[in-house]
Order: structure tokens, then C-alpha cells, then sequence
């Protein structure tokens, strides 16, 4: 039988593999063709970031050191996408604008999260 910090590693695993191949192929799309690599190298490392973001901001537990540590990543997500997509722009590497684009996503996506389960809790009570 698995442990849980093997299930939880082929999880992540799987998530990055699926992750980098869309993105492959977006970028692809787009124009910009990178290898698995390159954009491992990039974006992988965010995604630990994204999730735990996602994690905070959809936890019930209404305990305020969560609530600012939710507060801080958003921040530090949304600088680590302009500062990619300002260094694509300013180096006209398309790979590293499409990146950028991608986070600001992500940071949307999880925003987008926040604002309805808030929303669906204040209907609730």
C-alpha cells in the first residue's frame, strides 16, 4: 500500500507533466515553440506556489495567519508574473511573455476561487 507522501509525489509529478505538456503545446500554438525543459525551468517551479495559493484560498478555516499567508503569495504570485512578462517584453524571449500570461491566469483563476466561495458564504449565512 502507497504512503501518503508517495501518492501525494506521483500527484505532483502528474500535475507538472500534465501542466508542462499543455503549456508545450500552447506555446507551440502561439508561436514559440520551447521544450519540456524550458518551460520545467520556468514555470514548474510556480506551480508549487499556485497550488499552495489555491490550497489557502480554499480552506474553511477562517484563522487570520492563513488569511494574510493567502494575502502574501497573492501579492508575491502576481509580482513573479509581472516581472516575467516585463523581462519576455524587455528580452524578446516570447516564451517568457507566455509564461507571465500564464501566471497572471493562474493568480486570476485563484482570485476568481476567493471571490466566489466568499461569496457563496456570505449567502449561506
Amino acid at each position: 500500500m502507497k504512503s501518503d507522501m508517495e501518492r501525494n509525489d506521483t500527484k505532483t509529478r502528474l500535475i507538472n507533466e500534465i501542466t508542462t505538456t499543455g503549456l508545450q503545446s500552447a506555446a507551440k500554438k502561439l508561436g514559440a515553440p520551447a521544450s519540456k525543459r524550458q518551460i520545467r525551468k520556468g514555470v514548474s517551479k510556480n506551480i508549487s506556489l499556485i497550488d499552495e495559493l489555491l490550497r489557502l484560498a480554499l480552506i474553511k478555516n477562517k484563522d487570520a495567519s492563513k488569511q494574510v499567508q493567502r494575502n502574501i503569495e497573492f501579492v508575491g504570485l502576481g509580482i513573479i508574473a509581472a516581472h516575467t512578462f516585463y523581462k519576455g517584453f524587455k528580452k524578446k524571449k516570447p516564451l517568457w511573455i507566455y509564461e507571465g500570461i500564464f501566471l497572471t491566469a493562474a493568480l486570476g483563476g485563484v482570485l476568481l476561487a476567493t471571490q466566489l466561495k466568499t461569496a457563496k458564504m456570505m449567502i449561506n449565512e
